[in-house]
């Protein structure tokens, strides 16, 4: 009899072992060490098993991870205890790590109800489940693992602080450097405010101002042309052999320069012509630097019309100048007299009334 009980229960042993896998003591890691509610809870449950438990892929390969599905309808159920933000399994070899991330919305101790992880696996990798468990296939064991977490206490703010109360209405908190940058904006906005109005109070002025500065821009621009236009002639001069040629050349660019200038004709303008003209265009009398400018105006047209005209004339040579080429001479002498007639004021406004 009593042999027959000893072969009894080594038959029972035999059946057992491949039925229940061998488990070493399971581990579980909670991060961080205090928690309150609403904050973000890292769980780590380690545990040990030979057995095939998970299909596919994962169950071939020694080392392999593999995420988790967090819309598992377990996870769903709870959510009004707790959130599950992300989820994975880790293997390596026999070791399987499963991590947790998770908020806990209730003060009080959490406790995660017992799950089957091999359900959860087998959602997360889309296997057909039957039941409460998935189907197995290949060696894998048919019986699902269930993982038992501990429970995970969830301290209260109130406690720790002591307040029961709402707390007071604070500003919005901005970036540093933010108020400074609004203070500018908001100025600036201001000044641009402040320009717009005054545009509009005083509209016909400030037509009459853009006018004025757009016929000064016109006349700056017209000069530094004809000034620009005269360095050229001066530049070419070695190829103009004739005095007569380049002396109606630059009284060509100075009779434009004074068209532009007085909105008026001078093309056909002769030289006695001039004074009596500019006192008309002046409103019937010259200032002091009026009149040194037209005379060194009539002076320079003297000596080009002498030039032009007379049979015989020619610009002296440097010889003959005091060492400075005649031709040299005009030239300048014209780029002064257009810088008088730029710097009279007179000139200025009486070009305003015209223009």
């Amino acid at each position: 009899m009593k042999r027959f009980s000893a072969l009894f229960f080594a038959l029972f042993s035999l059946f057992l072992v491949p039925i229940v896998p061998a488990h070493s003591e399971n581990l579980q890691i909670v991060m961080p060490r205090l928690i309150y509610i609403g904050d973000t809870v890292e769980i780590r449950y380690v545990f040990h098993s030979d057995a095939l438990i998970f299909g596919g892929d994962f169950a071939e390969k020694p080392s392999a991870t593999i995420p988790l599905r967090t819309d598992y309808e377990f996870f769903l159920a709870h959510e009004a205890d707790f959130c599950v933000k992300a989820a994975s399994l880790e293997k390596l070899n026999s070791e399987y790590t499963l991590n947790l991330t998770v908020i806990p919305w209730k003060t009080g101790f959490l406790q995660i109800p017992p799950f089957s992880l091999t359900s959860l696996v087998a959602f997360s990798q889309n296997e057909k489940i039957v039941g409460t468990s998935p189907v197995m296939t290949g060696n894998r064991s048919s019986t699902p693992f269930i993982v038992s977490l501990s429970p995970i206490e969830v301290k209260s703010l109130v406690q720790k602080t002591g307040n029961h109360s709402f707390l007071p209405q604070a500003s919005p908190l901005v970036l540093p450097g933010t108020t400074a940058l609004l203070v500018f904006l908001a100025i600036f906005a201001l000044a641009v405010f402040s320009a717009l109005l005054f545009v509009l109070l005083h509209l016909p002025r400030v037509a009459r101002f853009i006018e004025n500065l757009t016929a000064l821009y016109s006349l700056k621009k017209n000069s530094r042309k004809a000034v620009k236009k005269i360095r050229a002639l001066q530049k070419e001069s070695e190829k103009i052999p004739s005095d007569k040629d380049f002396a109606e050349g630059l009284q060509h660019i100075l009779r434009a320069f004074l068209h532009k200038r007085f909105v008026h004709d001078f093309s056909s303008v002769t030289t006695n012509a001039l004074y009596p003209l500019f006192v008309a265009l002046c409103g019937g009398d010259l200032g002091e630097h009026q009149e040194n400018a037209v005379e060194h105006l009539i002076a320079l047209f003297n000596r080009l019309d002498f030039v032009r005209f007379s049979e015989h004339a020619r610009f002296l040579s440097a010889s003959e100048n005091n060492g400075k080429n005649e031709r040299d001479s005009v030239c300048e002498n014209a780029i002064t007299m257009i810088k008088e007639f730029d710097d009279d004021s007179d000139f200025e406004e009486k070009e305003e009334k015209t223009v």
